[in-house]
């Protein structure tokens, strides 16, 4: 028996993933060109999600620059196919993007996400009820590591979404990789496409911009945040229509909390009546995955029921011992099991299922090569997703190693190539290379993704800057992870301070492009500390730099002032000249918001100069931008508009930038105040194409 194709439903629609075909139920197909079918797989995909039209530019045409027109022709072409006049399935949500309403079925994919969801059918319909209670509004999924709370809840989500129960959706946020709860309302920003700039608190940000909206959020392993966990307090507060449901280990504790408590799959007395079970449809499910031809024999079944109960019916571990079919027999998976159990069970009295999990994945351990057991350790350090060049390059693997991990369920593959850990996993990995304390492998980690940095940063300003916004932000838990190893609060070694520094000065110019203005700016800060204090350098310069820069960006005058002017003379003395030309085009954005033009236009050309005697070619469009803003402003618009048209021509030449939608809304603004119109209106329409 081969591998099925897969097939995803959405609602009456159904992709077939081989054929590239989309038809309705009973055959009907759906004709889309090429660029609207990636369109609505990529809404589609994210159902219930608000997908800006940044996001979908930049993943259905990626490096080519397209027209709005294009998506506005896919858009139509998708709604006269689904016949969805007025707009009901593909809604457009002003100024925030597209929200596609309709979801899978929970029983139509063939995905690994349904493998563990096997038999939740009341778990759900209780779930629906209690959210449903207008008394409540707050719903905790507890229960251990593994018994399938994110599956649980990423199922709900989909049954919500698909039965309309919320006006403005439901939103999933995982908070597995977030290292401090204060980027909780960053985290569910970026997934709902919402801006948090500003100098007040992100969770008064964000609770204004859904003050109004009947939503269900839904935060899932929320446990390593407890317990500062008020922004989600704030939000019920004030938010009204909000309701929020969470996964955890460990009871949140906050006021109005209704806690439903998740264990293992229930498991019968007799084998006889195994056989229709949950737990025996997964054991099956997945042995089947790993071994085609498994079959479970009768005499197997009492066998299994007994695995199941050691594991007292956890999913993670019957999917798990459910691996092992590769090398062993149901009978063989039981004996190794139970010796294991007895070599421990004196440390796992009285600990129930979360123990049984604990001795699989101890065992599962167990049977890692020594090889195997050092890639885990490494890998573990990696928050969420990695590919297999960060992979090979800081853990050593190779080819063979990674079909060896997956075949030991250690290792998941995602279809855009990533590969990651089951969280579960990860921790008993990650608490398992603490024991040993292994810096070594630390510093490989830290020092790769600084090299990754460091060499997008180098042309972060030039004609690769698209592509490296896109790449930093795919590694950006990494990076967060990185900063933390090195974080004054956890560690009081100056070396690590200085290296926290470097990789927050190399990242400086991604938190600004990429709208992380208040966290990259608390990094910055966090390393700068008592900054009086040390040595002058370059990288203490740039540190400097890019927590003033952020501050002008976040309109706090004062701070930036203070760090540009020590940053800016740092970086003449002990700089390169391209840090010290940057430092001084920021400088120059803060003079013009400050309304001292001159300075500001004296502080842009010397910029420009340096820019162009170190041959930086993407700093000195930058600045050219820049420079023509603080020229207009200042009433000399000859000279505003022969710099910033040579912006957009040097744009031309190296690729778009930042600087070209800038530039060109400046000019259509200066054309509209001199009132030429039609000169303004093609300005403008070229800046939002």
């Amino acid at each position: 028996m081969g591998e099925q194709p897969e097939i995803i439903a959405y609602g009456d629609i159904y992709y077939h993933t081989d054929l590239q075909l989309l038809c309705r139920v009973g055959g009907e197909k759906l004709k889309l060109r090429p660029q609207s079918l990636k369109v609505f797989l990529l809404l589609a995909e994210n159902a219930g999600r608000i997908v800006s039209k940044a996001e979908i530019f930049s993943t259905v045409w990626r490096d080519i620059s397209v027209t709005d027109d294009s998506l506005v022709q896919c858009i139509a072409e998708i709604r006269k196919v689904l016949q969805d006049k007025p707009p009901k399935i593909l809604k457009t949500i002003p100024k925030q993007g597209y929200l596609f309403t309709c979801t899978p079925p929970a029983v139509s994919a063939t995905s690994d996400d349904l493998l563990s969801f096997i038999g939740r059918t009341d778990e759900l319909t209780q779930l629906e009820g209690m959210l449903g209670d207008p008394a409540c509004r707050l719903v905790v999924i507890m229960g251990f590591g593994g018994v399938g709370k994110s599956r649980l809840s990423q199922a709900l989500h989909k049954r919500l979404v698909q039965n309309g129960c919320y006006a403005q959706g439901v939103v999933f946020v995982s908070l597995a990789t977030l290292q401090k709860a204060e980027l909780i309302p960053a985290a569910i920003a970026e997934v709902m496409g919402v801006s948090l700039q500003g100098l007040r608190k992100p969770a008064e940000l964000l609770a204004e911009a859904i003050h109004q909206q009947h939503l269900l959020l839904i935060l899932d392993n929320i446990e390593h945040l407890l317990p500062d966990v008020e922004v989600c307090e704030h939000l019920l507060t004030h938010c009204p229509n909000l309701n929020i449901l969470m996964t955890s280990r460990l009871p949140v504790q906050i006021y109005g909390e209704w806690v439903y408590h998740l264990g293992g799959f229930s498991l019968p007395d007799t084998s006889q009546q195994f056989a229709e079970s949950a737990a025996c449809q997964l054991f099956i499910q997945t042995a089947r995955r790993i071994k085609y031809d498994f079959t479970l024999t009768e005499a197997d079944q009492p066998v299994v029921l007994e695995i199941c109960h050691v594991l007292g019916g956890m999913p993670l571990g019957i999917e798990i011992a459910a691996r092992w079919v590769q090398h062993l027999s149901c009978a063989e998976i039981l004996e190794e099991m139970k010796s294991y159990l007895l070599s421990v069970q004196h440390k796992h009295q009285h600990e129930g299922g979360a123990a049984s999990l604990g001795v699989v994945l101890q065992q599962s351990w167990s049977m890692l090569t020594a090889r195997e057991q050092d890639i885990m350790q490494t890998l573990a350090l990696f928050r969420g997703a990695f590919t297999r060049e960060a992979a090979s390059a800081i853990a050593g693997a190779k080819l063979g190693d990674y079909a060896g991990l997956m075949n030991k369920s250690m290792l998941m593959r995602n279809a855009e190539g990533r590969y990651a850990l089951h969280e579960v996993m990860r921790r008993h990995a990650n608490e398992r290379r603490a024991t040993g304390n292994n810096p070594v492998l630390i510093r490989r980690f830290f020092e790769y993704h600084l090299a990754l940095a460091e060499q997008a940063d180098a042309d972060m300003l030039g004609g690769q800057q698209l592509n490296n916004i896109v790449s930093l932000n795919a590694e950006h838990d990494n990076f967060r992870e990185c900063l933390m190893l090195c974080h004054p609060n956890h560690s009081l070694q100056a070396s690590d301070q200085q290296l926290g520094m470097k990789l927050a000065s190399a990242l400086g110019l991604f938190w600004f492009l990429a709208n992380h203005w208040k966290e990259g700016r608390q990094w910055a800060l966090d390393f700068l500390g008592n900054h009086s204090t040390l040595r002058p350098s370059s990288t203490l310069a740039t540190t400097l730099l890019t927590a003033g820069g952020l501050s002008v960006l976040l309109d706090d005058y004062h701070i930036a002032d203070k760090h540009l002017a020590v940053g800016n003379e740092m970086a003449a003395q002990y700089g390169s000249t391209v840090q010290w030309a940057r430092g001084l085009a920021v400088q120059g954005v803060l003079r013009r918001l400050q309304g001292r033009f001159e300075d500001a236009i004296a502080c842009g050309q010397q910029s420009m100069d340096l820019f162009e005697s170190a041959g930086d070619q993407g700093g000195y469009q930058f600045n050219l931008g820049n420079l023509g803003h603080s020229l207009l402003v200042n009433g000399l618009y000859d000279e505003g508009v022969v710099v910033l048209e040579k912006c957009i021509r040097l744009n031309q030449q190296i690729g778009p930038t930042i600087s070209l939608p800038y530039a060109l809304v400046n000019l259509g603004r200066l054309h509209w105040k001199l009132h030429q119109q039609q000169a303004a209106r093609l300005y403008l329409q070229q800046a939002i194409a």
